[in-house]
């Protein structure tokens, strides 16, 4: 197993817990050249709560719906690169991110696990004064069995999943997510000081909003529909409240 993730990449990760899991994997693999340290998987379920909270737009959750059923079929579950664009506001008190809209394009789809954000666009969207907070985003799909026998999710042991609550391939998040956003935080330092997360929309509905600096994820994901109703978003916590209420 190749180690192609950058050290201080490295170094978040071991800080934030996830020093055993990487070792265990890398050293079950140690041998197998076909892996990558950037191909290891991070189960939803063991990555911390942000405080942030998050509310999407029924435009944003209009096209999240659609992704969702285009990636849960294996005949189109291409990765799909997108941005999420909003702005930090508070409401009754409280602080919230509020995603307004989402550029995103099908034809970029080019690969069942990988996915590359245009560089260019994410400069320009740094300098769109409409927005201060810039997610990198993409989505994780529901790939043919096949597909699945040739991942090192499908090949890690079952006493490595069970240990790290490891998912199904397409329902974790992988190294390379977080040495993503990473990147381009660091593009946005050049530049302009707004805000990058990175989220990924998974097959299963779950909405996967990671933090900068920390490997943190936002749990409190919600959008007010046209006629008011309140729609929790899944997160990929086990308890995840799938249901909608007045």
């Amino acid at each position: 197993m190749r180690n192609d993730v950058p050290p201080e990449v490295m170094e978040l990760l071991f800080n934030h817990g996830y020093e055993d899991e990487i070792i265990d994997i890398v050293m079950a693999n140690q041998d197998n050249g076909a892996y990558e340290v950037s191909d290891i998987p991070i189960s939803p379920l063991t990555i911390l709560e942000s405080d942030d909270k998050v509310i999407i737009s029924p435009k944003v959750y209009d096209v999240y719906t659609k992704l969702v059923a285009r990636i849960s079929d294996i005949d189109t579950a291409l990765e799909v690169p997108f941005f999420l664009l909003g702005k930090r506001k508070e409401i009754d008190g409280n602080s919230y991110i509020l995603f307004e809209e989402i550029k995103y394009d099908i034809n970029k789809a080019e690969s069942d696990f990988h996915v590359c954000n245009d560089i260019n666009q994410f400069r320009g969207l740094l300098n769109d004064d409409n927005y201060d907070v810039i997610s990198i985003g993409h989505t994780h799909g529901n790939v043919s069995d096949d597909k699945k026998k040739k991942t090192l999710t499908e090949n890690l042991s079952k006493e490595i999943k069970d240990k790290y609550n490891i998912r199904d391939v397409g329902l974790n998040v992988s190294i390379a997510d977080i040495w993503q956003l990473d990147a381009f935080k660091q593009i946005a330092k050049l530049t302009n000081e707004k805000e990058v997360l990175e989220t990924i929309i998974m097959y299963n509905g779950d909405m996967i909003v990671m933090v900068p600096d920390r490997v943190d994820k936002i749990n409190n994901i919600q959008t007010i529909l046209e006629d008011g109703k309140i729609v929790d978003i899944p997160t990929g916590l086990v308890s995840a409240n799938k249901k909608s209420k007045k």
